[in-house]
């Protein structure tokens, strides 16, 4: 693999010409440099592991077939949901705290490190066994599908290294240790890609479920040496004495944050539990879960780039560059938008992606809604950001709490829309609950106004939305006619953007 500077050369000659020198010119600063450094090593990572991941869920979406693959994306939402409460907001938290503390008070940072250490072992065990004894009721009462039981009890060790992992990686984060993340994910992605296909062959949907465990128990255990092995460059000791003296921080800033992470997947699983009840509510499942597949590519990518951009929100939060806050937040729904828009106009992609049983009408208006529910999620990547970063973790979960009963209330209405009513649900969440706090972005100064209201980005707004009601409404039979389209509206979108950059830049 070339060098960082050499990959930056290679990469800038495809930006407008326009930009080219303020590119170069910014990329000679130190922040700048380390970010880009940071966001190679993380997106190189994200298009090996991420992609493989993706990969591999067509593999088992085709293996499982629509009802099998809605079943596994049932367990997974349950993982995920339980997941959210063992992780107890400790990602984020060791990632502001020790990028605030490295340098100068090596000590907290190594009590912050050794107490998230702590929590996460503890907590991730006791949810683990709250899944263990759950896992019959659950599966008899919430999900109509008694065989599922023993897929949630095999879960809950996924949960357990889960736990572990979020802290970890947080840590690595907070120390700007992004080629060490990148290498715990190639490893781990490389590995688990066989393995997860050979226990889908013989096990179905238990040997899926036995997959995101061993991914899980992988991270875990290269991330433990990583960890100590960047703790040790920076002078920082791991097993520093007096963690205790810190448990303000999991008070002040963790439980916020998990309280706001907790809204959002049991309100994701009680989507899917409304959705399941309907006639033939797992094939329903399926679709979505095929559609979401999709979308999980906009986010796992742009997840990737906020371990990278949380440390410098964090240090640039009192000083508002400019530059850095339209980076922050800017980026994001450029990659979302140029992910998501190529397949609302051509969703015909996933019949090739998930096979006859996936394929037809409404696993296309599926992917449609989905795709914009990605964009307005990656609009908000970096005011999310900026969240953490002034401490406002409580004003966070108010704002998923008014997106969670939007979600629930929308889902109740629109249950028998299938798939795509469970697409829409959260998509009129994420626009709604968006508009409803943008006087409180304002007033906290999470996001900066030309971000919001500029002509530049209600532009490019209007031609999401116009595009999506073209293709919701209107039925564009001619694929060449909908590429026409779609390449007018991505590089009038570039336009916007680079004229952005360049006025409020």
């Amino acid at each position: 693999m070339p060098d960082i500077q050499e990959l930056q050369e290679r990469i800038i000659p495809f930006f407008p010409k326009r930009i080219r020198g303020d590119l170069q010119a910014d990329l000679k600063s130190g922040t700048a440099r380390k970010i880009s450094q940071g966001i190679v090593w993380t997106f190189f990572s994200a298009v090996v592991f991420r992609s493989i991941v993706f990969l591999t869920s067509v593999c088992v979406a085709r293996m499982l077939n629509r009802e099998g693959f809605g079943e596994f994306g049932m367990v997974r939402a349950t993982i995920d949901m339980f997941v959210a409460f063992a992780g107890f907001g400790l990602g984020m938290t060791t990632t502001k705290f020790i990028a605030q503390h490295k340098v100068n008070d090596k000590v907290k940072a190594g009590r912050i490190i050794k107490l998230s250490a702590m929590v996460s072992w503890v907590v991730g065990f006791l949810i683990a066994m709250v899944m263990i004894s759950a896992a019959e009721v659950l599966a008899i009462r919430s999900l109509q599908a008694p065989a599922l039981a023993n897929d949630l009890r095999i879960g809950a060790l996924a949960i357990f290294f889960y736990s572990i992992n979020s802290a970890q990686n947080g840590t690595l984060a907070g120390f700007e240790a992004f080629k060490n993340f990148a290498r715990i994910n190639m490893i781990a992605g490389t590995v688990n890609f066989p393995v997860s296909i050979a226990l889908v062959w013989y096990l179905g949907v238990e040997g899926a479920v036995i997959g995101l465990a061993t991914n899980a128990l992988m991270v875990a255990v290269l991330g433990f040496f990583e960890v100590r092995k960047v703790a040790a460059r920076y002078g920082v000791n791991v097993n520093e004495r007096g963690a205790l003296k810190e448990f303000k921080v999991l008070t002040q800033f963790s439980l916020p944050a998990v309280m706001g992470n907790m809204l959002i997947l049991p309100v994701t699983w009680l989507c899917n539990a409304i959705l399941i009840k309907q006639p033939e509510g797992f094939k329903e499942l399926g679709i979505y879960n095929a559609g979401l597949s999709i979308m999980l590519i906009a986010n796992v990518v742009n997840g990737m780039l906020g371990q990278v951009l949380l440390p410098y929100a964090v240090q640039n939060f009192e000083k508002k560059s400019k530059k850095f806050e339209m980076l922050n937040c800017m980026l994001p729904w450029a990659i979302g938008i140029f992910i998501a828009l190529p397949c609302m106009f051509v969703p015909e992609a996933g019949d090739v992606l998930f096979g006859k049983s996936f394929s037809g009408h409404e696993l296309h208006i599926t992917i449609m809604i989905i795709m914009i529910s990605t964009i307005v999620i990656s609009h908000r990547q970096g005011i999310v950001r900026n969240f953490a970063a002034g401490s406002h973790m409580w004003w966070n979960m108010f704002s998923n709490t008014c997106w969670g009963v939007i979600a629930l209330v929308t889902m109740y209405l629109l249950r028998d829309e299938g798939a795509a009513g469970r697409a829409g649900a959260f998509g009129i969440a994420y626009v709604l609950s968006t508009l409803l706090f943008l006087p409180f972005y304002y007033r906290k100064k999470l996001c900066d106004h030309d971000f919001i209201a500029s002509p530049e980005s209600i532009a490019i707004w209007a031609l999401v939305f116009a595009s999506f009601f073209l293709l919701y409404f209107v039925t564009v039979e001619s694929i060449l006619l909908r590429l026409t389209l779609m390449i007018a509206v991505l590089a009038t979108i570039l336009v916007l953007l680079t004229r952005f950059y360049r006025k409020y830049v």
